[in-house]
């Protein structure tokens, strides 16, 4: 939860190289609707993520994946990334490439603008959800993103440190302040199968989330 933000994700992975989320959001500072119709219902968005491993880790490379958000969905929050990870001892090391709301701020020529023209542009448009909007994805603005995390394991902490390419002053349906692009997080490994999170977020807000 990261107001106006609570996040609830079920998370399945059928296989080693598949990792398949469904994602639902509560809007706390919307609206389902007009009040005659909603009341005081705030808003509601489901999506579907899927992240695809395309190279395992090797001695020398990253393991590289590629991920969609908010498939089919609303729009609301849908990106699209290309992710490299790599492990040096107790760090970990990420950096990619976003687009759609992860490539809100813009910072990079997207690179398949060279491909076609139609990458050049995206079209923002807010539906009901239920229709694959191939068209828009991987096009319009494109921006980097990158994280450290450290893990600290006698203690079962992980610190965690992130730059996120998102921009959500720039997101016409719900607009959010952004203070700070630097992300800063704790997470805290109770065993296995349990592990607790907090973070301070966009320079205003602090996040509390559980997995398990």
């Amino acid at each position: 939860s990261s107001f106006p933000n609570e996040f609830t994700t079920i998370t399945a992975t059928p296989f080693p190289w598949l990792e398949a989320s469904y994602r639902y959001v509560e809007i706390k500072n919307k609206n389902y609707g007009p009040a005659s119709y909603s009341r005081n219902q705030s808003y509601k968005d489901k999506a579907f993520d899927i992240k695809i491993r395309l190279l395992n880790e090797k001695y020398y490379l990253p393991e590289i994946a590629l991920g969609l958000r908010d498939i089919a969905g609303t729009g609301i929050l849908s990106s699209e990334y290309m992710v490299a990870t790599k492990s040096f001892g107790d760090f970990d090391i990420t950096a990619g490439v976003g687009w759609g709301l992860l490539g809100s701020d813009n910072s990079i020529r997207n690179p398949f603008n060279s491909l076609h023209s139609s990458f050049k542009t995206r079209t923002n448009v807010v539906g009901q959800g239920g229709n694959f909007k191939y068209s828009s994805w991987f096009s319009g603005p494109a921006g980097i993103f990158g994280g450290v995390e450290y893990s600290l394991r006698k203690y079962g902490l992980k610190l965690i440190l992130e730059y996120d390419s998102s921009d959500p002053q720039m997101n016409p349906f719900n607009p959010m302040e952004v203070k700070n692009k630097l992300n800063l997080g704790l997470n805290y490994h109770l065993s296995d199968a349990f592990q607790l999170g907090m973070s301070f977020d966009r320079g205003t807000n602090f996040r509390l989330s559980f997995s398990l």
